[in-house]
């Protein structure tokens, strides 16, 4: 049996096409993820990731806690603030990427649903003093508004304060009188607003946001959208970009690699890695012959056609008419302009690196910004 959110029938009665992703039947599709798409770009599309796992940390060793164990330096965050991040190996590797919200008294760690289990067992393992690690997915919501309408509509339906907000920042809202947690963060590059509520008042909120959203063009969006979407943006998922056998600088996300901070759980291995350099590197390209790259396929030198590298996400991308797509490759390949070729079905089709994002960033306030910085 898999499990449903709380806004199941409600995706149902709108005509989702149903998955199964990671045990959680979610929407591919409501009917085109290459609409959706770019209805997310040209208006805004909603979506539901309340399969997100989340995660609350509090008590006085909280902060040293999650220090101890990500690279990012959260002792820098202010309440309000959102940060990305990573929980490392003592090798350097990836166990997860995380958003995490930090409140007056506690630390909320968003995480990938996938991978929660394994989030709260490693969190709960490495815990001393009187930290508590709460999980709260069961009976918290999230609800994803994205698009350059998102402001407009998130104003309609939340007040013209949630407008103070800006790019990785949150606070608390009222919405038809109920508490709705509304941080400036996404998965698309896109300016948007992800909300957070309780179970009993998602199937409302939706229903407002979906009313509200109608004069400005809104849609709702599922997996394939998304995926599409954030592919475009450059941003990495978790099982294709990310896994416990790549390093944050393999990624690309040295930004969020803090070597000033005090020890943290793979540090030595990770600041080796910057001192002689990495083998490998993530890149993004696109192909020159049509052809659909696709995750686990080689990537080879353009010259003497050899293997240096595979696909980890590739997709077609209607906002560009093009065939897109991220990789590993060796570090000497992934300078941006470097000819390469993809081996699909046996045979090679001309592709090129390109620096990342395919798209560019439309955060608020950071036209054009990196990823999360």
């Amino acid at each position: 049996m898999l499990k449903q959110t709380p806004l199941y029938q409600d995706i149902v009665k709108n005509g989702a096409k149903i998955v199964d992703f990671h045990g959680w039947a979610l929407p591919l599709d409501y009917g085109s993820m290459l609409r959706e798409t770019q209805t997310t770009r040209t208006q805004a599309s909603l979506c539901d990731v309340s399969h997100m796992g989340q995660i609350r940390i509090e008590g006085a060793d909280a902060l040293g806690l999650l220090q101890s164990l990500s690279t990012n330096d959260i002792s820098a965050m202010k309440g309000g603030d959102a940060q990305y991040n990573v929980f490392t190996t003592e090798r350097g590797t990836i166990i997860d990427d995380f958003l995490v919200y930090r409140t007056k008294d506690s630390f909320l760690c968003v995480v990938n649903a996938s991978n929660k289990k394994k989030d709260l067992d490693w969190l709960r393992a490495n815990t001393a003093g009187s930290t508590e690690i709460i999980d709260e997915s069961d009976e918290a919501t999230l609800l994803s508004l994205q698009g350059p309408a998102s402001a407009k509509i998130m104003e309609a339906v939340a007040g013209g304060e949630v407008l103070s907000l800006t790019y990785m920042h949150f606070g608390t809202f009222m919405i038809a009188g109920f508490p709705c947690m509304i941080s400036r963060t996404g998965y698309t590059g896109e300016d948007g607003f992800e909300i957070y509520t309780e179970a009993k008042y998602v199937s409302l909120l939706w229903d407002i946001i979906v009313a509200k959203g109608a004069q400005w063009g809104m849609g709702l969006a599922g997996l394939g959208a998304r995926d599409i979407l954030r592919i475009e943006a450059g941003y990495c998922l978790y099982g294709n970009e990310l896994d416990e056998t790549t390093t944050p600088l393999e990624a690309a996300l040295d930004w969020i690699v803090k070597a000033e901070k005090k020890d943290f759980l793979g540090k030595k291995q990770l600041l080796a890695s910057v001192k002689e350099g990495v083998q490998r590197k993530r890149v993004g390209f696109i192909m020159e012959e049509k052809a659909v790259p696709r995750k686990g396929y080689l990537i080879c030198s353009y010259e003497d056609e050899q293997p240096i590298g595979t696909v980890s996400s590739g997709t077609y991308s209607p906002n560009l008419d093009q065939y897109i797509g991220m990789g590993y490759v060796s570090a000497n390949f992934s300078m941006a302009q470097t000819p390469l070729k993809i081996k699909i079905r046996e045979k090679l089709y001309k592709a090129k690196v390109v620096a990342l994002p395919f798209v560019p960033y439309r955060h608020s306030g950071m036209v054009g910004a990196s990823i999360h910085k």
